[in-house]
């Protein structure tokens, strides 16, 4: 079976509910929906706008927010654990996170007798915050590579599975026992190799429709650094056994060797909204794969923020926009709470992107939303290109 590049990503904008607007819903259930299906939030603490998991969350489910994550942190429903990065993951899937804590238990890389001292105060105070652990004296930090020893036994810890993030204060983790966290209805068997790759396969064609076997092994760096086991045969095996069951179905994408699941390709067709312009997270699930996007959207994006600002294109914080099934651009932007501004440094149009009044009524009803979800009532917009487009750029909900 073959099938276009247009048709794939409209398997995988369905899957990751930006197809249309609403998909999961409203409120805890949606994002607990949310995540499930997406397979993992990802945690970043950079807040130029609102912080990665809040705004990937917001695209998709109106009025989303850390409360929610709180509520289903607090009800067990979800735990924190790496992914290809930190983020926030179903509690039901906590078994599979099990062989990358095994990695780190086998590492030995801290100091046992401090981490000892620190699950004793645990044990006999409750939940407690790194700040609730003096810094030697003369300790100063410079940032996360000079946290003090404390800091670095609770991470160690937390990331070898003896503790867990039991909620946050503000954007601070609240560290509690593993036993006083992990609900005895989970299953916490650590699967074999084997079942672990097939997880691995089925849990991102689910979040991603179709995929070639580097998407669904896009985050094997990370988990075979963190827990020492190599993924390339082995998810090829995976895949291999899937089709072979039934569970999966081998496909081209204009020549390119994929995997899908039945129900994605029982969902055709597909309708489209262009009712609005997104403004997608640089972390978006959507997105975080580069080469990916490169592939399917014709997309080359980077997130600048890591680069010498001399060589920067498009500026320090660039947001994908997502119009319909296409990436049309990006925005540089920043929220100037103080003043309550959004503020566009620069807001650049892909070549041959056609100016037309549905483009320019769906972008600013994006701008609209953006402005609002980033607790902005105004919009202050510096460079734009094509520079016509900037007259025609206004915030008015409709």
């Amino acid at each position: 079976m073959e099938i276009s590049r247009r048709d794939a990503r409209k398997l995988f904008l369905a899957r990751q509910g930006l197809l249309q607007q609403n998909t999961f819903g409203r409120g805890a259930d949606a994002v607990a929906k949310a995540i499930s299906q997406l397979g993992y939030l990802q945690i970043d603490t950079i807040s130029v706008v609102n912080r990665a998991h809040e705004h990937i969350l917001q695209t998709r489910i109106p009025g989303a927010g850390s409360q929610h994550l709180n509520q289903l942190m607090q009800g067990r429903e979800l735990f924190e654990y790496w992914s290809h990065a930190a983020a926030y993951l179903p509690m039901a899937h906590f078994r599979f996170s099990q062989p990358v804590m095994q990695g780190w238990r086998a590492s030995r890389a801290y100091d046992r007798k401090l981490a000892q001292r620190v699950l004793d105060r645990i044990r006999t105070e409750g939940p407690l915050q790194s700040r609730d652990f003096e810094a030697p004296p003369g300790h100063r930090s410079g940032g996360w590579w000079d946290w003090k020893p404390t800091k670095k036994a609770l991470e160690y810890l937390y990331l070898s599975g003896e503790l867990m993030v039991s909620h946050r204060e503000g954007f601070q983790k609240v560290y509690d026992l593993k036993e006083n966290i992990l609900p005895d209805h989970v299953d916490t068997r650590e699967p074999d190799h084997d079942e672990w790759c097939e997880h691995l396969v089925l849990s991102m064609l689910g979040a991603l429709g179709v995929g070639s076997e580097y998407d669904v092994g896009y985050a094997k760096s990370t988990i075979k650094r963190l827990s020492r086991v190599a993924l390339g045969k082995p998810i090829r095996a995976a895949l291999n056994r899937l089709v072979e069951a039934g569970d999966i179905v081998a496909l081209n994408v204009e020549g390119i060797p994929c995997y899908t699941m039945q129900r994605c390709l029982d969902a055709f067709p597909l309708r489209i909204s262009k009712h609005r312009v997104q403004v997608l997270s640089p972390f978006d699930n959507l997105v975080i794969n580069r080469r990916r996007t490169r592939t399917l959207f014709d997309f080359d994006y980077q997130l600048e923020c890591y680069v010498p600002e001399p060589r920067r294109k498009y500026g320090y914080f660039a947001l994908p926009l997502l119009w319909g099934d296409e990436l049309i651009g990006r925005m540089d932007a920043k929220a100037d709470r103080q003043r309550s501004q959004l503020i566009i440094r620069n807001l650049v149009l892909e070549p041959g992107t056609k100016i037309d009044d549905a483009l320019v009524a769906a972008l600013n009803r994006g701008l609209t939303s953006f402005t609002d979800v980033n607790q902005c009532n105004g919009l202050q917009i510096k460079r734009c290109s094509p520079r016509e487009l900037k007259q025609q750029i206004s915030i008015n909900p409709d």
